[in-house]
């Protein structure tokens, strides 16, 4: 059995969007090791490409197979188990000093509306949803919420990423009209922003706090990090 962890990668449509990836419990159980953990190593049992793209294949179609380099939880030279990894074997006791290392791993990404097809569909997927993946399938069902009510403005997004990653329209911008401007010359394509106030924005902020520590396991820009709207909110809103 599968166990599906997602992440959402920064960018435009061509390089962010929902990136997964798989703990695979058949695997072989890694031997313990010794020793100062490598900068960086294939993750011993992440599921491959193919494996990935069969339980999801009835869910959403992929915009391209990458890997994505993860800092993860390492015992005894080999990273941990996540919470909902049931084992078909029993691993030994694990000793030694809990760390953190970069774990590459194969994942499969998605442009933001096949992400979101993805996410509602997590019922009917053959495998465990982590979760990393059920959190954004929460975020998802939240910007669905604010564009049937009608919570969002226009907005201007530059190709010279000027404007903060998860950014929020405020009730200030309403009314002053604010929006994003590029140098002369630089590109600019319309978007819509989530309009957070009130109940809204305490939400946002309660979903941002709530984003489990493996969906930072990624490199990300700081912006990103600090966002009081994770980045999934302004794609499924867009």
């Amino acid at each position: 059995m599968l166990v599906i962890h997602g992440l959402w990668l920064p960018g435009d449509n061509s390089t962010g969007g929902l990136a997964v990836w798989a703990e695979d419990s058949a695997a072989p159980i890694p031997a313990p090791r010794s020793g100062r953990p490598a900068r960086e190593r294939p993750h011993p049992f992440a599921a491959g490409h193919t494996d990935l793209a069969a339980v999801l294949a009835e869910a959403a179609e992929p915009t391209r197979p990458d890997t994505a380099l993860l800092t993860l939880p390492t015992l005894a030279g080999a990273p941990t188990d996540s919470p909902e990894l049931i084992r078909t074997t029993v691993a030994p006791a694990a000793r030694g000093r809990l760390t953190l290392a970069g774990w590459r791993v194969p994942i499969l990404v998605y442009a933001p509306d096949d992400a979101l097809s993805l996410l509602h569909a997590l019922d009917d997927i053959p495998a465990v949803p982590g979760a990393t993946l059920r959190h954004l399938a929460e975020l998802a069902d939240f910007a669905v919420d604010l564009v049937t009510r009608g919570r969002v403005l226009p907005g201007v997004r530059t190709t010279t990423g000027d404007q903060p990653l998860g950014a929020a329209v405020t009730a200030g911008d309403r009314t002053s009209g604010a929006g994003v401007t590029g140098p002369s010359g630089a590109a600019a394509q319309a978007v819509w922003r989530p309009l957070l106030t009130g109940t809204d924005a305490a939400w946002a902020r309660s979903l941002a706090l709530a984003l489990p520590p493996a969906a930072r396991a990624a490199v990300v820009p700081p912006a990103a990090r600090e966002a009081v709207v994770p980045p999934a909110v302004h794609a499924a809103v867009e």
